[in-house]
């Protein structure tokens, strides 16, 4: 499309967004953390996050010496934790590979952990003004109607044919990258919308080949949801006195790397009647204890999570012991109220503990 980029910008110098917290910033540590962020986040979620994150670790230094409690617990409630588990093993990377100091290309970027193609390439375009196109969600569905593309977004096919459209369509002036790159995040989440947009306001109207075609709805391609499954757990609140067991999570898959209750393996049915293959999912607790204490334990109703292909159903027994027992594995651990807040929980589980704490007294 010819001048593109032109158009974009003068969009962008009167309609763009204004007040978000990393806008106009040239530091790459907070352009990072700010893209990292806003993967899979909504934004009126992350400005609030990214302030309190670059206020406890202001600086990549900070991040790379911190322990993964501290990163996991200020990323808690964020989801996707695989990010922020990147996060820190990239500043030590960082740290470590490069004294400090972030790589000024986007080809270089684009190796260290966590950091994909588009993310080095936002990056590289903001804080050192590199001639390289992003090309996230917004971007891929602003491109695809303009040049029509029918099929799937997300085929490699498709992806690469994108990348070059982006990269030819950029400004000549290496100076005016950071404010295109804003741009084209802005247009395609203010104008170019998933549903609804604004296409009689919009600037690229005349060429866009999907409004000429009437099927700009049609695009991105509508593909067919992954069926959502349903899936059952037990976990335990042990409790003694002011203490409470809690158990880290293995560092991948669901939660992983948080701290939470201990928890039977997630099934498509669970029995409270017959908790014994249950418990056997519960490595490393003293099963002859919980026994013990099971026949006094009080279940709570079940409750519900929802995640983004699967709905979890999760039980909890309340169970009190005497004295906290010693259990030989450091990803068990008894904490009290206070420390308890410290640490990265999931959501679900969080919110379950500090419910039950507002109504008991250990």
């Amino acid at each position: 499309m010819k001048d593109f980029s032109t158009k974009l910008l003068q969009w962008h110098s009167a309609h763009g967004r204004r007040g978000l917290p990393w806008q106009n910033e040239k530091d790459p540590y907070k352009v990072w953390i700010s893209e990292i962020m806003l993967q899979q986040t909504q934004v009126a979620t992350v400005k609030e996050r990214y302030l309190q994150f670059v206020q406890t670790f202001p600086s990549l230094k900070d991040l790379a010496k911190a322990n993964s409690d501290e990163v996991m617990g200020l990323w808690a409630g964020l989801g996707y934790y695989t990010r922020a588990r990147n996060l820190h093993a990239c500043a030590k990377v960082i740290e470590q590979k490069y004294d400090g100091n972030f790589p000024n290309e986007a080809s270089t970027l684009s190796t260290l952990p966590g950091i994909g193609k588009s993310t080095a390439s936002a990056i590289a375009a903001f804080c050192f003004n590199q001639k390289i196109s992003i090309l996230d969600a917004n971007v891929k569905r602003l491109l695809g109607r303009i040049y029509a593309v029918e099929d799937d977004l997300k085929k490699t096919v498709t992806h690469e044919y994108l990348w070059k459209i982006a990269q030819d369509l950029l400004p000549k002036t290496s100076s005016d990258m950071p404010a295109y790159t804003q741009a084209l995040m802005d247009y395609g989440a203010t104008v170019c919308t998933p549903r609804n947009p604004h296409c009689q306001g919009c600037v690229f109207k005349k060429g866009c080949l999907a409004y000429e075609q009437d099927i700009v709805d049609q695009i991105p391609k509508k593909v067919k949801k992954v069926s959502i499954k349903e899936v059952q757990s037990v976990m335990l609140c042990i409790l003694a006195k002011d203490q409470l067991l809690l158990h880290r999570r293995p560092p991948s898959g669901i939660w992983g790397g948080l701290w939470s209750l201990p928890e039977s393996a997630w099934t498509e049915n669970v029995d409270l009647q017959d908790l014994t293959d249950a418990l056997n999912d519960f490595q490393n607790l003293p099963l002859d204890i919980l026994r013990r204490a099971l026949p006094k334990a009080k279940f709570m109703a079940p409750r519900k999570h929802v995640f983004t292909h699967r709905v979890l159903y999760f039980q909890i027994g309340i169970l009190k012991v005497h004295q906290p027992f010693e259990i030989d594995n450091a990803d068990f651990k008894w904490v009290n109220k206070i420390e308890v807040q410290e640490l990265g929980l999931p959501t679900p589980v969080k919110q379950f503990i500090q419910d039950y704490w507002s109504i008991n007294s250990l």
